[in-house]
């Protein structure tokens, strides 16, 4: 069994959207090269068999984005997409008809303005459903009123999935439901993005980094989760070091035998109001 369930690979941290749910990144605009991609791949080989092609950054913006999906084939790796959807349109279905795609994530707590929006991603949605998992996410659920999603959304999928009553039920009690064949909502509540400046800070609790996923930003770097957007936890570059050589360090250790005791080490995780949730 591999070491990872997953790694996050961040191939641009440029969006189209400026949403209020993410948080701020001071870090350069960039987007992977080709030539860095095939190497992350080469490098995580032996330790995951499924990627999810963001961090930050909208992944559909990338230019390579069909290049690096076949690439990933090459190395048998099971790729998963989150996105906003706004692009959707343009995307294409070659790679999911060919069974490329382990599953798109839509992030539908976007904030965005463009036109036919949800037409564009419910008529992808529909015939991608086939060959690959679609799940509607709703990821910022008021913590007071978990029921509260969107009603305007809410309306489209009953009329657009034809839902029962009870089906919608399900979907405004539970956080994951099934709405059609391989087709699913998942809601969650908002959570505050890990900053070492907010005010929170303690150190209980628990996080799946770097026991069960990594990530590695559009510069190299590698962090122990999908959270830390700015590069916080340097855990070293991949285009520099080996994964072996990244993850035997003592900072490593540390932050793993801290998560084993349900105490976080890095100031970073101290200020993540995530870890509570597990």
């Amino acid at each position: 069994m591999k070491k990872f369930k997953k790694v996050y690979i961040e191939i641009t941290n440029i969006c189209n959207l400026d949403c209020s749910f993410c948080s701020k990144s001071c870090r350069k605009k960039e987007s992977m090269t080709t030539l860095h991609f095939e190497e992350i791949l080469k490098k995580i080989d032996q330790y995951t068999d499924y990627i999810y092609l963001h961090v930050k950054g909208e992944p559909l913006l990338h230019k390579n984005l069909d290049e690096f999906i076949y690439l990933a084939k090459k190395y048998n790796k099971y790729v998963n997409i989150t996105t906003n959807g706004t692009l959707i349109d343009k995307f294409n279905m070659r790679l999911v008809e060919d069974g490329l795609i382990r599953q798109i994530n839509f992030s539908l707590h976007s904030e965005n303005n463009k036109k036919n929006y949800l037409d564009d991603i419910f008529t992808f949605s529909k015939v991608a459903k086939f060959n690959t998992n679609i799940v509607y996410r709703f990821w910022t659920i008021d913590d007071i009123n978990i029921n509260n999603i969107n009603d305007n959304i809410l309306d489209r999928l009953i009329l657009e999935y034809n839902l029962s009553p009870e089906v919608v039920d399900n979907i405004l009690n539970q956080r994951n439901t099934k709405i059609d064949f391989n087709t699913y909502v998942n809601k969650d509540s908002k959570f505050v993005w890990p900053d070492s400046n907010n005010n929170l800070d303690e150190e209980k609790g628990y996080c799946y980094g770097l026991k069960d996923q990594i990530a590695i930003l559009v510069d190299g770097t590698v962090v122990p989760c999908c959270l830390d957007g700015e590069g916080e936890i340097d855990l070293g570059n991949i285009f520099i070091n080996t994964l072996e050589e990244i993850l035997s360090t003592e900072r490593v250790e540390k932050i793993v035998n801290g998560f084993r005791n349900r105490v976080a080490i890095e100031n970073l995780c101290k200020h993540c109001n995530f870890k509570n949730k597990f």
